[in-house]
């Protein structure tokens, strides 16, 4: 196939077992003229519909471009040690839609082929089955890309895994998507760095039952990186598990975010075990910047939990928590109206408004301490109608289970109630 002002047709290969809704579809690829490809450093890969997003992924180079035209594409696209940017036609019904077949169980799943991409992911997610990859397939994933990732104006649609996911990249960009209904993440960026996630709509639903109900992991996931320097910002995140879940990663700003219907808005969280690429390093967890979200109305009910204690803990009703993390800013925040839907007194996770809390070491087979939550300060918040209380510092008092927090300083903020009592006093 010749570069350059020439259009050309290939025949994409077969796809086969369900990757795909035309396992032999043709894949338009046209060459944009000599200037333009030489100024953007890549090729553009246009696939219609009926056609293989994963058979223009295979075929491009790292640097390149696949623009994806308004369709419903039923795929789950793998992209291994690529850099490419992946543009649809946007993120409404009438756009570009990349859907897994609908199901409410993971063996209602189709099968798919063990790809290098689904093998990797099966092998390092601790939520795996190791028996089967049926429900470990993403939208779109992209594993140890060699350059930077760009990925806008699409939606997501009911993957077992993830909707737009990243492993080891650097230089990960998502924005004006759409996420539903993803059993895990809507957007996760695992092992990365100068990670940015803006202008999304995140959409959790619950495909548990009343003794175990789940909606995902969470809308926004920055995970296992000790330099993230994530920017996730102007996000719509609602009905997951967790909202936006800063867990085992350092340095990075959660702003700008609407985060409701969640069962916790706001998650910084350090158990000190990485699980993504494997659970061999240790992350301190924090120097997180926290400003300027609306966290309101985070009142659904889960069953959540990591290692040994996975999907054992009741939740419900935490606008903002920060779990065993160091030097975490919480500004200008407008956190209210955070209810329980269950009783309190019956949750293994405080519910309020902000919590700030630090469990003994778990999660790690070294027994590692991730140490309390400390340097928290928490400045000009309004936190407001929170159930039980808008402000919550964990102790051995509060619960035998849990510890001290460390220093916080706390100023300036709008709050009625607290534990322990007087913290909103002025």
């Amino acid at each position: 196939m010749q570069h350059g002002s020439t259009a050309g047709r290939l025949r994409s290969p077969r796809l086969s077992r369900g990757l795909t809704i035309t396992a032999s579809a043709a894949l338009v690829f046209t060459a944009l003229p000599t200037g333009v490809a030489a100024a953007t450093g890549g090729h553009t890969w246009v696939v219609h519909p009926g056609e293989s997003i994963q058979a223009a992924v295979d075929q491009a180079r790292s640097g390149d471009t696949i623009r994806i035209e308004a369709g419903t594409y039923e795929e789950a696209v793998c992209v291994v040690g690529k850099g490419l940017t992946v543009v649809g036609a946007g993120r409404g019904d009438d756009g570009t839609r990349i859907t897994w077949p609908e199901w409410s169980t993971p063996d209602q799943l189709p099968d798919v082929d063990p790809t290098e991409c689904w093998q990797a992911q099966n092998a390092a997610d601790p939520e795996s089955d190791p028996d089967t990859l049926a429900d470990d397939v993403s939208g779109l994933f992209f594993l140890d890309p060699d350059g930077p990732v760009r990925v806008r104006n699409l939606s997501t649609h009911d993957h077992p895994a993830n909707g737009i996911a990243a492993w080891g990249a650097d230089g990960f960009r998502v924005t004006k998507t759409r996420a539903h209904g993803h059993e895990r993440f809507g957007i996760l960026a695992a092992a990365s760095t100068h990670t940015r996630i803006s202008r999304n709509i995140l959409e959790g639903t619950d495909r548990g039952t009343a003794e175990a109900p789940n909606s995902g992991t969470a809308g926004i996931g920055i995970t296992d990186s000790d330099a993230s320097y994530a920017d996730v910002v102007a996000n719509d995140v609602q009905g997951y598990n967790i909202g936006v879940f800063a867990r085992e990663s350092r340095s990075g700003a959660i702003r700008h975010n609407y985060v409701a219907g969640n069962c916790v808005g706001i998650l910084v969280f350090d158990d000190a075990a990485t699980e993504i690429p494997d659970d061999s390093r240790q992350v301190a967890g924090g120097d997180w910047q926290l400003r300027w979200n609306e966290v309101t109305g985070n009142d659904r009910f889960c069953l959540a939990g990591v290692g040994e204690v996975e999907a054992s803990l009741r939740v419900s009703g935490t606008g903002i928590g920060i779990v065993n993390a160091d030097s975490v800013s919480v500004r200008h925040n407008d956190v209210h109206d955070n209810v329980p839907s269950v009783d309190p007194a019956t949750l293994q996770f405080p519910a309020g408004g902000l919590v700030l809390v630090t469990l003994p070491p778990f999660n790690n087979p070294d027994g590692i301490d991730p140490g309390p939550a400390e340097g928290i300060v928490v400045e000009e918040n309004t936190i407001t109608g929170n159930v039980p209380v808008d402000v919550l510092l964990s102790s051995p008092q509060l619960s035998p289970f849990l510890g001290d927090v460390g220093a916080v300083d706390f100023e300036d903020n709008t709050c009625a109630t607290s534990f322990p009592p007087g913290i909103c006093t002025p």
